[in-house]
């Protein structure tokens, strides 16, 4: 069985100033969770002082960025932080699994989306069929693992996306690879969830910068995990 953890990036459908929309899965053999887990868990712990650090959650925006727990952290110790996970997952027998919305090319298109939580379902179709895809290729089933979009107050984002997962099985004509609908879990509890969130800024950011805007550490994480990246851009042209 092969773990897919699911989160999401890039812009929503009102911000006409920015073009892309982001839905990625990192995805790992169930075989090899404790092991991503683990070394991870070690990674934090090394890292920074103070506290329980194992339960901080990892995000690749604060590191970057300087925010939350990397606030007062000097930019040349964030960027070695950043490679590092980099450098781990290219050693870890992981996949990346995404769709990049050109929400400009949507629109010009005339598919019918009126808001963000649309422009999520039509790139989440377009994630499943790529995920089925893939584990029909090695003969395997999977489970998703979404990051809510609920508080926990209320689960009506969550509950959209359970419907818009029911109405693309009962759509197909064979039996989707996937174990059970999606679980939903909190990422600040999900080593997997963490990565997929590094993974998403990666590369949404990546989408933005180049080597010559004088960001050459970004281009150097981006291009450790580009063998293991399969991205898909919608609409197809």
């Amino acid at each position: 069985m092969i773990l897919f953890y699911i989160d999401e990036g890039g812009t929503g459908w009102k911000d006409t100033q920015t073009n892309f929309f982001f839905l990625v899965s990192f995805a790992i053999p169930a075989q090899n969770w404790f092991q991503m887990d683990s070394i991870i868990l070690s990674f934090k712990k090394g890292i920074l002082s103070g506290g329980q650090l194992e339960n901080w959650e990892l995000k690749g925006r604060d590191i970057w960025q300087g925010l939350g727990k990397f606030k007062k952290v000097k930019r040349e110790y964030r960027m070695q932080v950043f490679l590092q996970i980099s450098e781990i997952l290219n050693q870890l027998p992981c996949h990346i699994l995404a769709i990049q919305v050109d929400k400009k090319g949507l629109r010009d298109s005339g598919e019918s989306i009126k808001d963000d939580t649309e422009l999520y379902q039509f790139a989440f179709r377009e994630l499943l069929e790529k995920i089925d895809a893939f584990l029909k290729q090695y003969n395997e089933t999977g489970i998703l693992f979404m990051d809510s979009r609920s508080t926990q107050h209320t689960a009506v984002q969550d509950g959209r996306l359970i419907r818009a997962y029911r109405d693309w099985v009962n759509a197909r004509k064979e039996p989707s690879s996937f174990v059970e609908l999606p679980v939903f879990g909190f990422s600040e509890f999900y080593t997997g969830l963490q990565l997929a969130d590094y993974v998403t800024y990666l590369i949404d950011r990546t989408s933005k910068e180049s080597a010559a805007s004088g960001r050459s550490e970004l281009q150097v994480a981006f291009n450790l995990l580009k063998p293991k990246l399969d991205l898909s851009k919608m609409p197809c042209k």
